[in-house]
């Protein structure tokens, strides 16, 4: 079994603390202990990451490091379950989550995410908690802590919660709404957030049609003379250049003239100057305020 092993600069990446930080806890207070490979390079296991994890959700919320290094994992592990009960403390959840993830436990999984839900409500237990898990899962595919299979195994479990919520909405939209059209581009497959932005629009009642991942974009000009359709959202995670990316809308706005267009794209940091028909959206929160409306 390939066991994963962190670097420091792993955990400063998944925890948010300096490095220097780390070292300074861990030589003067022993919080965890890292262990060294044959050719003496450090390296710390998924259970030094759970750890870490935990005593950072503790020292946010007024415990002092001094105090938390005295306590064992399972002490730990209770104050963070007894504080997760509180309002403003959904990061608890991260560790269980990322932990129950290494472990492809779904069970465990599943009762954690269905603990949030019933404590904050299923929006924001996407805003506070599946979102930031899934930022740091991507972080750990991407410095090869997990693997694809794991990556797949949490996408899947979140995308079946849309599934189901969306399911239970549909037939309660109203026909005096505006209509949207929901896709992804072809070689386009995660479809988290485009099924968020298909719940938050049924939410408040919108017509969606769903057509899902990998739509070529000429098999959109068989709906171009729709008038039903008011709006489109398009989600693009990667793989586009900006050259592309201004190519392919001024493809889209040419099959959809005059229609307002939201691009979903979560984290970008590109600057590319797109038709003024276009409303780019780079986080969860912008989401939920702009398309909802």
């Amino acid at each position: 079994m390939n066991i994963a092993r962190y670097s420091i600069s792993d955990l400063e990446k998944l925890t948010g603390i300096k490095a220097h930080t780390i070292r300074i806890w861990e030589k003067r207070y022993g919080i965890i202990s890292p262990e060294r490979t044959n050719t003496n390079i450090r390296f710390y296991s998924v259970i030094d990451l759970q750890r870490l994890l935990n005593i950072t959700f503790l020292n946010k919320h007024g415990f002092k490091i001094s105090l938390i290094s005295g306590m064992s994992n399972s002490e730990v592990q209770s104050e963070v379950a007894r504080i997760c009960e509180m309002p403003g403390a959904e990061d608890g959840y991260l560790s269980d989550l990322l932990i129950a993830t290494n472990d492809l436990d779904e069970d465990r999984f599943e009762k954690i995410l269905n603990g949030s839900i019933l404590k904050l409500s299923f929006e924001q237990s996407f805003q506070q908690v599946i979102f930031p898990l899934l930022e740091k899962i991507n972080l750990l595919w991407q410095i090869g802590k997990i693997s694809a299979c794991q990556e797949r195994f949490v996408n899947n479990l979140i995308r079946h919660k849309l599934v189901v919520a969306i399911d239970g909405m549909i037939g309660h939209n109203h026909s005096t709404k505006k209509h949207f059209l929901l896709y992804l581009p072809a070689g386009q497959y995660d479809e988290i957030n485009l099924l968020y932005a298909n719940y938050l629009l049924r939410k408040v009642g919108h017509q969606v049609i769903y057509l899902g991942p990998s739509i070529p974009i000429e098999h959109l000009r068989s709906l171009s003379n729709r008038q039903i359709i008011d709006n489109i959202v398009v989600s693009i995670n990667q793989g586009y250049t900006d050259k592309e990316l201004t190519s392919y809308f001024e493809k889209l706005t040419a099959i959809f003239p005059g229609k307002r267009i939201y691009l979903v794209s979560i984290g970008s940091d590109s600057h590319v100057v797109l038709p003024v028909e276009i409303l780019k959206i780079t986080s969860y929160q912008a989401l939920a305020q702009v398309i909802a409306v």
